[in-house]
């Protein structure tokens, strides 16, 4: 997989204008499946599902905010907000909140959750796997995490299977396309 990443940033610097789509070897119904992702999208909700089809909210609450972002040259990136947003540490710079006390950096970092990436689509089954470069979780980093898609008119709906609280669970979390006049 390495090796792989390599040969495309290797051919996407030579190359200049061969796409993610095109070095992995994906078809043009691919590119056309590929392409339903560029732009924006704007969280609508996070739910839990448990095995036992009961829905709950363990980390996000009912209305988080956030923000997913794929662009045509394959990267992406991903910000949760929870529910309630975190309102410590009262601060507006880096330094402020490093100067913070423990509790509240805690309180500000249990509230947030982001990384970023490279992406790929796969049409044929339905996913969308996120290459995680880097995440606020340093475990998360050089993972690939495969979500299964939905689009439903301008929505997206992605849900991933998840070990957590002893149990397995489906994370299904709907997102809204942002469109250039409803950045809001």
């Amino acid at each position: 997989m390495i090796f792989k990443r390599l040969v495309l940033a290797y051919l996407l610097v030579a190359g200049g204008c061969l796409t993610v789509a095109q070095a992995s070897g994906q078809s043009n119904s691919g590119d056309a499946y590929r392409q339903r992702f560029v732009g924006a999208w704007k969280l609508i909700s996070v739910e839990t599902i448990k095995a036992n089809g009961e829905v709950i909210y363990p980390f996000y609450g009912k209305k988080p905010e956030g923000l997913l972002a794929y662009d045509a040259s394959g990267w992406m990136t991903v910000q949760i907000v929870s529910d309630p947003r975190p309102s410590v540490p009262k601060t507006d710079s880096r330094e402020g909140f490093m100067a913070a006390p423990p509790g509240e950096k805690l309180t500000a970092v249990e509230g947030y959750y982001a990384y970023y990436g490279t992406w790929t689509a796969d049409a044929g089954n339905q996913t969308v796997i996120h290459h995680i470069v880097q995440s606020l979780y340093p475990g998360e980093r050089g993972e690939d995490g495969t979500r299964h898609v939905v689009f439903e008119g301008n929505r997206l709906i992605l849900t991933a299977k998840t070990h957590e609280m002893g149990e397995e669970h489906q994370r299904k979390l709907v997102w809204e396309r942002v469109s250039p006049d409803t950045r809001n």
